[in-house]
């Protein structure tokens, strides 16, 4: 392919470049740059702000310092070192990845965009993100804030999150990308995004490639397209409180492939319309094997959303005779009640609960 670029191209390039140099932020990735520490820190850094990841990333990577030694660990270390991040499938996919690069590379990362591609867990962006950063291929990375960039730049109305938007905003990157140091100018856009060239309230003024934009003329906001919101839904749930041993209580959980499958949650189920709440748990108890159930009082609840889902989940009193031990259902100790591999939902719970008292 003609890696040859326009003038303007070159110019654009030269102005971003220099922009980054001087206002670029000190980032813990990017203070020691590895293929390791970049995968890690594009994880992290999917659905979570910088100034989350920013402190706990150093901790993450010291003590999982390679690929084989995150694919060697349990689910309670990664959940634990995972802890406060949120968005947990993103570790365990994370995980996977790493455990391929073990079995399929004998634990180094690729060095390709193609060869990463084919990891589990790894998609366009973060092939993209590692090949280039990390091994200075000239390949597009396309986040929101880049796809956000493009789209203004080039005046391109399209959405970057769907696969033709997505590839508009790479063939673009491809005419304006530097043969010569495609990490940083990839790392540069991100930048940009991040800094000057906001979804909302861009700082037009403060752009390095304003000259270049096409949108700063109408209106950048209309840039690009904005995804169809769905309307939320405000749903209940009824969850369980089964005692178990010294303070504790019974929890199941969650199917794998679910959103938090492996995190462990109290008993119960979203009501259907016009179920009651006694019908429902009764119905999940009995599933898991519990027997002699009477259901109490409200214990405790709390709100909380899940993608387009507002939640109120309502926890109970509930007595009932253990279920046999080939149950899903475990018990789980009160310091497992409020640790890493519970669900949110089933912390806010507890918290709340304490709040009441007995």
């Amino acid at each position: 392919m003609d890696r040859s670029v326009s003038p303007k191209a070159a110019d654009f390039s030269i102005a971003l470049l220099a922009w980054f140099d001087a206002a670029r932020r000190d980032l813990p990735w990017r203070r020691a740059r590895t293929p390791w520490r970049t995968w890690v820190s594009e994880v992290m850094l999917q659905q979570t702000t910088v100034d989350t990841v920013a402190p706990r990333f150093e901790a993450f990577v010291e003590r999982f310092p390679t690929p084989r030694a995150l694919a060697e660990a349990s689910d309670d270390a990664i959940l634990s070192a995972w802890s406060g991040l949120g968005y947990y499938r993103r570790v365990r996919m994370l995980r996977d990845g790493a455990r391929a690069c073990v079995e399929r590379h004998s634990g180094e990362i690729p060095t390709s965009y193609a060869t990463l591609s084919e990891l589990p867990g790894v998609g366009p962006y973060t092939a993209g993100a590692i090949a280039s950063l990390a091994f200075d291929e000239a390949v597009p990375a396309v986040d929101g804030n880049v796809g956000r960039v493009v789209s203004r730049i080039a005046g391109l109305k399209v959405d970057p999150s769907k696969p033709a938007g997505r590839r508009a905003v790479e063939e673009e990157i491809r005419l304006l990308m530097p043969a010569s140091s495609p990490g940083a100018f990839n790392e540069a856009m991100i930048e940009l995004g991040a800094l000057v060239c906001r979804p909302t309230r861009p700082r037009c003024d403060a752009c390095p490639v304003r000259a270049f934009c096409v949108a700063v003329d109408d209106v950048p906001e209309n840039y690009p397209l904005k995804k169809t919101r769905q309307e939320s839904v405000a749903v209940s749930c009824v969850r369980a409180f089964v005692p178990a041993g010294d303070g504790g209580a019974w929890t199941v959980a969650i199917d794998e492939g679910g959103r938090l499958a492996g995190f462990r949650e109290f008993p119960g189920r979203w009501l259907a319309p016009g179920e009651s709440a006694e019908s429902a748990l009764r119905d999940a108890l009995s599933v898991l094997g519990f027997s002699s159930i009477t259901i109490g009082a409200e214990k405790a609840r709390c709100r909380h959303t899940i993608t387009r889902h507002r939640i109120t989940a309502i926890l109970h009193a509930v007595r009932a005779v253990g279920p046999p031990s080939s149950s899903p259902a475990k018990p789980s100790s009160i310091a497992e009640l409020s640790g890493p591999g519970v669900t949110t939902e089933t912390r806010k719970l507890v918290a709340a609960a304490a709040e009441v008292g007995p």
